[in-house]
C-alpha cells in the first residue's frame, strides 16, 4: 500500500495516462509553479494524442526516493504510415506539497 500521499498522487497520474486522461492528471497533479513545463507538457500530451489516437501505454516499472518518482512507460502505437512503433519514456518526477514541482523525460538513443 502507498503510503504518502504524493506516492498516490504519482499512481493516479500513471493510470491516467492509460485511460487517455493525461490532461485531468497534469491539471489535478501539477503544482503553479511548473506552470511553465505544465503547459508545456499538456500542449505536447494533446498535440501527441490527436495525432496517434490509438496509443497505448503500460507502466512497466515505478520506483520511489525521497520526494521523487520514476516510472518507465511503454508506448504502443501504429505511425501514420501503418508500421506498429513500441518505444519507452523514463520520467522522472520531483514531488513537493503533493505536487509534481518537475518533471524531465529520458528516451533510448
Amino acid at each position: 500500500m502507498i503510503e504518502n500521499s504524493w506516492k498516490a498522487a504519482n499512481e493516479e497520474i500513471n493510470k491516467f495516462l492509460g485511460l487517455d486522461r493525461a490532461m485531468e492528471a497534469f491539471e489535478k497533479h501539477y503544482a503553479e509553479s511548473a506552470r511553465e513545463g505544465k503547459d508545456f507538457n499538456c500542449e505536447q500530451c494533446s498535440n501527441f494524442i490527436k495525432v496517434i489516437p490509438n496509443m497505448k501505454l503500460k507502466v512497466l516499472s515505478t520506483a520511489y526516493g525521497e520526494n521523487i518518482s520514476m516510472q518507465e512507460v511503454l508506448f504502443d502505437y501504429m505511425d501514420n504510415t501503418g508500421n506498429k512503433v513500441l518505444y519507452t519514456e523514463v520520467a522522472v518526477r520531483h514531488w513537493k506539497d503533493e505536487r509534481v514541482v518537475r518533471e524531465k523525460f529520458y528516451y533510448a538513443t
